[in-house]
């Protein structure tokens, strides 16, 4: 199992995209297999993948990220999409990545879509993670309710041990999980409480997502968890239909956050799966 990160998560680096820094960094050595990016989901932030890149680093130049409104990345107005999909562009060009292959768990699969749809001469392919993209039955005619700050913990301590991950799932490793609950929180006044705590980002289950989808011509794997509350077997059939040439890999047991649950095999699959599609 890979250990805790033993130096500070913090990310190095930081670009300004359209008035707002976005951080990121950068692990691995010019030379290998090509270039990564990864893109965390909703509410998450590049710590979720701290056990997989140290697996693929020796073969890949892999670039995290936090998008804005998360981690340490400045927060703006208003979210969308196609912005975050500017962001993923952008980090890519300042890290020296100029066509890499987007890796994306969750809400960063549809960001990753729009990057690769919107911005094909700048994507090589893309890897996407127990990605949802068509419309939850749980969202269906629903609106986002308006945004409302988050709980304030008294300690760091009672912030991080309050972490959970959503949807439900089995706790990963506490080795593989604190990481991710200590980058979560940061100070405020009379506190603690989450970094992204208090904004209203979109879910991108939208027309401009399954345009893309529909439309790409950048090649494409699809990784699932046979257990997710996500994507579950008749989403991901549907998917492998809805993707031009996807490539499918169902992995039993597995749920929505598999890259804290099985980080071996998910740095598995993205190498196999992103290794055609370099460029």
């Amino acid at each position: 199992m890979p250990a805790v990160p033993a130096t500070s998560p913090a990310l190095p680096h930081q670009v300004v995209v359209e008035g707002t820094p976005v951080r990121y960094g950068v692990t691995g050595e010019p030379g290998g297999a090509g270039d990564l990016v990864l893109v965390h989901g909703h509410g998450a932030h590049h710590v979720w993948w701290h056990a997989v890149v140290p697996l693929l680093a020796d073969r890949w130049r892999v670039v995290t990220l936090d998008l804005s409104g998360h981690g340490d990345s400045g927060h703006r107005d208003r979210y969308s999409g196609r912005q975050w999909a500017r962001e993923v562009v952008a980090v890519a060009e300042a890290a020296g990545a100029p066509r890499p292959v987007v890796v994306g768990h969750s809400l960063g699969g549809r960001v990753a879509l729009l990057a690769g749809g919107l911005h094909p001469d700048r994507v090589a392919g893309l890897v996407l993670l127990d990605c949802g993209i068509l419309l939850p039955d749980t969202l269906r005619g629903r609106t986002l309710p308006p945004p409302r700050p988050s709980r304030v913990h008294p300690s760091r301590e009672a912030a991080v041990a309050a972490f959970r991950l959503a949807p439900p799932q089995p706790d990963p490793p506490a080795a593989l999980l604190a990481p991710v609950a200590g980058y979560s929180v940061r100070a405020v006044e009379g506190g603690w409480t989450w970094k992204h705590g208090g904004q209203q980002f979109p879910t991108l289950y939208d027309e401009h997502v399954m345009h893309a989808a529909r439309t790409l011509t950048v090649p494409v794997g699809y990784v699932s968890g046979g257990a997710s509350l996500v994507v579950d077997d008749a989403k991901a059939a549907e998917v492998a239909r809805l993707l031009p040439g996807v490539r499918t890999v169902r992995v039993p047991g597995l749920h929505h956050h598999l890259v804290l649950e099985d980080p071996v095999t998910c740095a598995r699959l993205i190498d196999e799966l992103a290794r055609p599609t370099a460029g």
